[in-house]
């Protein structure tokens, strides 16, 4: 079971550098003046990582057995 917390945490901590990541080419992006197109995708990408790593967006998808 600690493994599996242990797990859970190195997931969420690169999540969290994801978004980080993502965060930081948006701001370049918006700073110099890139195509809206570029912000939309790193936009869209940042909210699917917040979606399925942080809502949980796969359970709904999911049998109910499935827990």
């Amino acid at each position: 079971m600690q493994s599996t917390k242990i797990d859970e945490l190195k997931r969420g901590v690169l999540v969290f550098l994801g978004l980080a990541v993502l965060t930081v080419v948006e701001y370049y992006l918006g700073t110099h003046e890139a195509a809206p197109i570029f912000l939309w995708v790193v936009a869209l990408l940042k909210a699917g990582l917040v979606l399925v790593y942080f809502m949980h967006i796969g359970r709904v998808f999911r049998s109910e057995g499935e827990h």
